[in-house]
């Protein structure tokens, strides 16, 4: 086998874990789509909002941080915007510069999805995790995440 194909055991994890992602964006989207009416997407965008200082963050921080291109965070900002959960502001000094910045009733929309939305994670991935397990889950994937980040892979 060459050095660019997997061994049995590298291809059995690699399928194993693109499979349970899979299954667990898909329950996710499901239920932020039937009890929320809003995608993953759209949610992860209301959840750096809150977490952002005065629940505001420029655009172009935004889609940095969600590793969005900035077309698709503004169709997701405008339709966010269509139901009153998000407005965008003018910079103060840069006329270029845009906020988007989370609404009070957004602020409210998260407070009624969220018990809903960490169910379906508890569900769905910590109820097959022991504790021990999820931590390592956490770990490896930072270790990924951030070899990623630093090599510019998939950022």
């Amino acid at each position: 086998m060459g050095e660019h194909w997997l061994s049995d055991e590298q291809r059995h994890a690699w399928v194993g874990f693109l499979n349970a992602h899979t299954l667990v964006e898909r329950a996710l989207e499901r239920h932020l789509h039937r009890d929320a009416g809003v995608s993953h997407p759209e949610y992860e965008i209301l959840y750096q909002l809150r977490a952002a200082p005065a629940h505001r963050m420029r655009m172009g921080e935004l889609a940095a941080t969600l590793f969005s291109p900035g077309s698709r965070l503004n169709y997701r900002i405008t339709r966010l915007a269509g139901l009153g959960l998000v407005r965008r502001e003018q910079h103060p000094t840069d006329r270029r510069g845009l906020y988007a910045v989370l609404t009070e009733e957004g602020v409210e929309f998260l407070e009624r999805v969220e018990p809903g939305y960490f169910k379906a994670i508890r569900e769905g991935v910590l109820d097959a995790l022991d504790e021990e397990e999820f931590v390592e889950l956490g770990r490896l994937s930072h270790k990924i995440f951030e070899h990623l980040k630093a090599t510019d892979g998939g950022v």
